[in-house]
């Protein structure tokens, strides 16, 4: 049988109960998974490890943000090993070929009929900035809000993963569907990957707009990189980074960030990598960096109790470490941000962003608004 075009492997993965799609954003590793061959609900790092030495096929999943309780169970920490596992890029199968695929249809994608924000963020920001600027010992937050959508109807499901594609081509891509509910990201943030002895990840932090107009958009990007509040965030974010993993690896770190470029917003971005210098499991890894700064802050303990103070709901996989293991121990984890939960015809979408001591909470809110235009957009078809 000849391997499955992107088109069926679309119109499988809406026929599906189970199904997950993961790309990397060069687009180099391009997984779709389908069926489940053994799966397991968890949020506990060490449970989740046990269980991968067992699995022979690669495995899909995310561990949740903290510990708070979640009502959903791919928001709590799931992970899957398909049944059958497409690499598209190597025309690679794991497990027995499907026998079949299903005729592609052309549904009407869903329209949002209703939206509902979190109307007293901005408030509830201004009293984390309080806080930092009477004690300069709490440095930094990442305060989250969700926004609430009612779809007219379900999702069509197989347009969703080509508007993904088309949309955001230089994104990881993360799609898990499971128990009825679909969790999407089309996040720019990789938290770490292995392969052989060898490891990279990444700081980003600091963010500005996008403009279609060339010469104002390297303007806006010169801005961003001279800035003084977000190179102080990105620099939290890569000294960290070194601190956590200092005993694991060896590192090489640039001086500078450059510049990241997404479609609606583009980002300060420094890249890390090293090898590793002891027998380390790519959870290992994981839970050292997870929370980074740029999805926690600093002090963290301090950051992590205040984000639960905050925050209206748990995150679950927002901005939760989501991800890839080979059989063979590599993989790659990537920053659940830029996504969306969605269960039947309701969607919840998440963005946050970094809040500092002289942040404007009014800025900051529509920071996070342009950061949900990438899933906004997806909706809207």
């Amino acid at each position: 049988m000849s391997f499955p075009t992107k088109q069926q492997l679309y119109a499988q993965f809406a026929q599906a109960d189970d199904a997950v799609y993961f790309a990397s954003a060069d687009k180099q590793q391009v997984y779709f998974g389908f069926g489940v061959e053994a799966a397991l609900n968890s949020g506990d790092a060490s449970v989740v490890k046990a269980w991968l030495r067992e699995q022979k096929q690669p495995v899909f999943g995310g561990l949740p943000f903290d510990k708070q309780v979640t009502t959903t169970s791919i928001m709590a920490g799931y992970f899957v090993a398909p049944a059958v596992v497409y690499e598209v890029n190597q025309a690679k199968t794991w497990g027995q070929p499907m026998a079949s695929w299903p005729t592609i249809t052309h549904a009407n994608q869903a329209a949002i009929a209703s939206q509902h924000d979190d109307t007293t963020w901005v408030e509830r920001i201004e009293h984390a900035i309080t806080t930092m600027q009477t004690d300069v010992t709490k440095q930094k937050v990442v305060l989250g809000r969700q926004r609430q959508l009612q779809l007219t109807t379900t999702v069509n499901e197989a347009q969703l993963l080509q508007d993904l594609n088309t949309q955001q081509p230089n994104s990881y891509h993360f799609v898990l569907k499971h128990a009825g509910e679909l969790f999407v990201s089309a996040t720019p943030e990789r938290l770490v990957q292995v392969k052989a002895a060898a490891f990279s990840t990444a700081g980003v932090a600091g963010t500005i707009r996008r403009s279609a107009d060339e010469v104002e958009d390297q303007q806006l990007a010169d801005e961003l990189f001279n800035d003084a509040k977000n190179r102080l965030e990105h620099a939290y974010v890569v000294n960290t980074i070194k601190e956590r993993l200092a005993d694991l690896v060896t590192l090489n770190v640039p001086t500078k960030p450059t510049i990241m470029k997404n479609p609606q917003v583009q980002h300060l971005y420094t890249p890390i990598n090293g090898q590793l210098t002891a027998a380390v499991n790519i959870l290992d890894l994981v839970t050292r960096l997870h929370p980074t700064p740029a999805l926690g802050g600093k002090p963290l303990a301090w950051a992590m109790a205040t984000i639960k103070q905050l925050e209206l709901a748990p995150r679950g996989l927002f901005a939760a470490p989501i991800g890839v293991v080979l059989p063979n121990g590599d993989g790659e984890f990537v920053v659940g941000i830029r996504a969306m939960l969605i269960n039947h015809q309701t969607a919840h979408l998440f963005a946050g962003a970094g809040i500092l001591a002289d942040s404007d909470a009014t800025q900051e809110f529509a920071e996070t608004g342009l950061k949900m235009l990438p899933m906004m957009n997806l909706l809207k078809g």
